[in-house]
This record gives C-alpha cells, structure tokens and sequence, in this order.
C-alpha cells in the first residue's frame, strides 16, 4: 500500500509510533499488514476492528496509542517526510487540542488533474487559528490530514459512530472539532504538516460528493443546535450561514435541512437525552 510505504519514509527524532487499523478486511490485507510491521522501522501495531465504519477504525486506533498527540491519515493521502515533526511543532502549546494541515494533490500521471478533484484539497498557506469556545467553520480542516490531542478526543468521548464512511453523514471531521473546542481547546489550520491526495474522481463524482457533505454539514448543525452547550457558540454562526446561502446558494441550505431531518429521524432519542442532560458525551468504543 503507497500510503504505509510513505509513513515508513516519515523521519523523525521523536519517539513515534504507526497503528494500522484493519476494518473487517477479507482479503490478503492482514498478510501484507504483518509484513509491514516486521520491516517497519518505528514501533507498529496492527489493530483489528472487526465492525465496519470508518470511525469505529479511528476510536479503535486511538484507544490503544500510547501518544499524546494523534495524527489520523486516510488510506490515500500520503504525508511528507517531516510531518511528525510539524505537528510536534505545533502541539508545544498546551491549549491546542486539534489541528489541520495542507492536502494537496498526488500528481502521478494525469488522472488527478482538473476541477474535479479540487473538492477535498486544502492548499493554502494562511495560518488559521481557532480560539477555544469559539466556532470552528467546515472544511478548513479535513480527516485526511488531522491531529488531535488525546486528552481532548478522550474527554469528548470519541469519534461519533453515526458520522462518516459508512453512514449518510460524511461530517466526522468537523464534527469532532466542535466539540473538542466546545470543551475549551483552541486549535487551528497549519500550512506546515501536509499530505498528498491520491483521489482520482469520475465527471460529475464532484457534485454528488458535495451533495453528501452538504447533508453530513446539516446533521452537525442539528446536532449543534440541539446540546445547550454548544448552541451558544454555533447558532449566530449557523444562522449567518444560512442568510448568506439564501440568496445564491438555496439548494445547498434546502440540502443541510434535510440532512439535519434525516439525522433527527435516525437519532432522535440520543439528541433528547443531549437536550436533557446539556452534553453529549460518546463512549469511545460504542459497542
């Protein structure tokens, strides 16, 4: 796999470590997996999570690490040399507990070329930070690139199952950010750690992949809105959003509202319990 040959190029002077999640494979993945420990040259592990979901894989992997700051990469990003270094960097703040880096394109070939393939890259070399207690926008900062303090993905409760591959709700990034924030924890986009996207798109995948991100962004918002903790922070935002959206952009604002429907329709005695108690707490493992 080129994503695991370009962790194995990671180089660093920190103690460091490399988890692999197997998700239920079925194939010769767990062969080629204990080959990659075997001639890994930093300390590896091999998770099994047999349950699928792509966020059952992260809250797995994050339940045994032995770090305190988590760097999550997808299977086809593939990071630089020195981006363990970079967020090192970065976590020296103490109040930091989330962070993002540069994705750009994985150029092999011309098959990644074109506008289609700009929807999940993040090329700008502008410093954004977020103060604690205050909102954290969408798509700034992306689960192909992304690190978090542990402590702070402890304290939240972990990834949130019902989000992300696998469900209808491809938000988990951001989702998770709004709450380690919530919970006082500044954090921001860093053009330093990057990664290549390695994600060639069919015509027109662009905008059926938009219209899912759209109806994942209206479940976070629902979700936002519905904890009393959270709705202090997020409704001026979502609101200016929504106001915004309305004069060129109806059909995204009719697809965030039907995505907040459709997780309400799913999820309705999990979100009357955040009203009730004022918090939203997710068991890391949620088995």
């Amino acid at each position: 796999m080129r994503c695991l040959e370009h962790v194995s190029a990671i180089c660093s002077h920190i103690r460091w470590e490399s988890i692999v999640v197997d998700n239920g494979s079925t194939d010769e993945t767990p062969r080629f997996l204990a080959s990659f420990v075997r001639s890994f040259p930093w300390s590896a592990q091999i998770v099994l999570e047999p349950a699928p979901g792509g966020m059952r894989s992260r809250n797995a992997g994050a339940e045994v690490a032995r770090g305190e700051i988590l760097i999550f990469l997808d299977n086809d990003c593939y990071p630089q040399p020195d981006i363990v270094d970079q967020y090192a960097r970065i976590f020296r703040d103490p109040m930091i507990g989330f962070a993002g880096g540069r994705i750009l394109p994985y150029r092999c070939g011309q098959e990644n070329q074109g506008a289609e393939n700009t929807l999940a890259l993040r090329d700008s070399e502008v410093e954004i930070r977020y103060p604690a207690g205050r909102p954290v926008p969408s798509g700034i900062i992306q689960g192909g690139n992304m690190a978090l303090r542990r402590r702070a993905l402890m304290a939240v409760g972990g990834f949130d199952l019902r989000m992300g591959p696998g469900t209808r709700f491809p938000a988990e990034d951001w989702e998770i950010l709004t709450r380690i924030g919530a919970e006082g924890w500044a954090g921001g986009y860093f053009p330093g750690p990057a990664v290549a996207h390695d994600h060639p798109r069919k015509p027109g995948e662009a905008r059926r992949r938009l219209r899912s991100y759209h109806i994942g962004m209206g479940a976070v918002h629902l979700k936002l809105l519905a904890n009393p903790r959270t709705r202090p922070i997020y409704l001026p935002h979502i609101l200016r959003r929504h106001l915004g959206d309305m004069k060129f952009h109806q059909l995204k604002v009719a697809t965030q509202l039907y995505g907040g429907m459709l997780f309400l329709h799913e999820n309705r005695g999990s979100l009357a319990d955040a009203i009730r108690t004022g918090d939203e707490r997710l068991s890391l493992r949620m088995k």
